[in-house]
């Protein structure tokens, strides 16, 4: 006779989670952990993380759909290297979120965990997980700003709004601000626009460097991610 496995549920996405899904929400969380400014500028939000692990945008590399669109839109750009090498690409990349996080700006998502299309509609899943994320902003994150990008999120800024937090959001016509995509001027200009109704500078502060300028891949066991 077989035997059934019953799975808890996962704190960051609410749903019912093997031990390998916990490790790697985990993992996201550290990596995560490594830029979190002192005090948060601005708290981008975003619906979910990308499937793969691999692909998130505080790992080495991130996902190159969303992270350089993203990154470019907010004028953090690519410093100059000489070679090509993985270790300089890795590198690259970590003094680009340094700098991410000396401007005291912080990425969070309303799902911790990946959220495949299958799984519930975008709004039922902002109607279950919105609540945590608030008063996460409220009692933990306090950032003087929130930026919910994606369409998925349009629902959250009216949460966001009842609870008292409407005067913090960055929006695009009332509306969260657009996703970036590599090439996409138009979704490009509305995120500045939107970005730049904020006083010039005023989410940079010296309290905003907790900048960590080595990085090592935490050891996770024989096992890796599970």
């Amino acid at each position: 006779m077989g035997t059934s496995v019953n799975y808890l549920p996962c704190d960051g996405c609410g749903l019912r989670a093997s031990p390998q899904h916990i490790a790697e929400r985990l993992r996201r969380l550290e990596l995560s952990t490594r830029y979190r400014p002192v005090h948060i500028g601005v708290l981008f939000v975003v619906f979910a993380p990308p499937v793969r692990p691999e692909d998130d945008f505080y790992g080495a590399r991130g996902s190159k759909e969303f992270s350089e669109p993203f990154l470019e839109a907010l004028e953090i750009q690519i410093p100059k290297i000489e070679a090509a090498s993985k270790a300089e690409d890795d590198g690259s990349n970590f003094a680009r979120l340094a700098e991410f996080q000396r401007r005291g700006y912080y990425l969070s998502y309303l799902s911790e965990c990946p959220i495949l299309e299958s799984t519930e509609p975008a709004r039922s899943t902002v109607a279950r997980l919105a609540p945590t994320l608030i008063r996460r902003i409220q009692f933990n994150y306090k950032p003087k700003h929130i930026a919910p990008i994606g369409h998925e999120l349009f629902p959250f800024v009216e949460q966001v709004k009842d609870g008292g937090l409407g005067a913090c959001l960055i929006l695009d016509h009332g509306l969260a601000l657009p996703s970036l995509r590599e090439g996409d001027k138009e979704s490009l200009e509305l995120f500045r626009t939107a970005m730049s109704a904020m006083a010039p500078r005023e989410n940079l502060s010296s309290g905003y460097g907790r900048i960590q300028h080595t990085h090592t891949e935490p050891d996770f066991g024989a096992g890796g991610n599970t």
